[in-house]
């Protein structure tokens, strides 16, 4: 039985600066597009989604955390990019009684990856917990909180492999992980025709449950939350395929993206061509 409404509150951390030369000798110097963390919650619980990457983000995202007075009992990691668990560690620190959990696909990437630490800790020298932390493994669909169901939704290969969102039917909510992003320019580096098909695909399925509220992984600071980011998402990998069929370098490329979203933020050509 459901007594208690919910409420969601989001925290967004600025793009970070990173050590390494340009993958491409244009564009602004690299740095990692800025990230967010959603915070469910009702009248005595709360769900945590992502942690990010950084001890100084993840410390200032438990801070914020403890301001809701809330008892967080879950975590929930939407995917195995590094800037979505690597904070794990500091969060479970502050928290040590919530469960954090991810499924088992995204366990495997992020036990798959766990080789490219090193490489990461080089392009954020000492700002990297010293102790990474996985999530356990979760086989269900659906976890709750206080009799609320937070459902997961398995979306494939968009940015990244098996990635998911997370659907709260009672709230109109929809907690995107990097399924859409929000005014940042979008990691289609990798991307082939066919995974982008997938991913408007997923992005269809987003769009098809009719949210009012939909937080993306990745947001430009102060970027409402609404389904528009699902729609221009959409937009977004429709262009960059259109354009990638009849650009004759990656800089025009790039240059046609900028021209077209002149107002989003982190356009590093690392972002769109691959990270090296």
């Amino acid at each position: 039985m459901m007594s208690s409404v919910l409420s969601v509150n989001v925290f967004t951390a600025p793009e970070k600066e990173m050590v390494g030369d340009r993958a491409r000798p244009f564009g602004p110097p690299p740095a990692f597009d800025p990230s967010t963390s959603t915070l469910i919650f009702g009248d005595e619980d709360a769900v945590l989604v992502d942690t990010l990457a950084t001890v100084a983000e993840a410390e200032a995202l438990a801070d914020w955390v403890a301001l809701h007075h809330r008892n967080l009992t879950t975590i929930y990691i939407t995917h195995g990019h590094f800037d979505h668990y690597a904070g794990l560690s500091v969060l479970l620190q502050r928290f040590p009684d919530a469960r954090a959990i991810t499924t088992p696909k995204s366990w495997e990437l992020m036990r798959a990856q766990s080789h490219l630490m090193p490489l990461f800790r080089k392009r954020w020298p000492g700002q990297l917990p010293a102790r990474i932390v996985l999530p356990e493994a979760y086989d269900d669909e659906v976890f709750t909180l206080e009799g609320h169901e937070l459902r997961i939704i398995e979306q494939g290969r968009t940015d990244a492999v098996d990635t998911t969102s997370l659907h709260v039917p009672s709230i109109d909510l929809v907690v995107g992980g990097d399924v859409f992003y929000n005014q940042c320019h979008m990691y289609v580096g990798d991307t082939t025709p066919e995974s982008r098909a997938n991913w408007i695909a997923a992005l269809d399925r987003l769009a098809a449950l009719k949210p009012k509220i939909a937080v993306a992984g990745h947001k430009k600071p102060g970027a409402p939350d609404t389904p528009q980011a699902i729609e221009e998402s959409k937009r977004y990998l429709a262009d960059f395929g259109r354009l990638q069929e009849s650009a004759s370098s990656d800089r025009g490329l790039y240059d046609a993206m900028t021209e077209l979203y002149p107002d989003w933020v982190s356009h590093q050509a690392w972002l769109m061509f691959g990270f090296q």
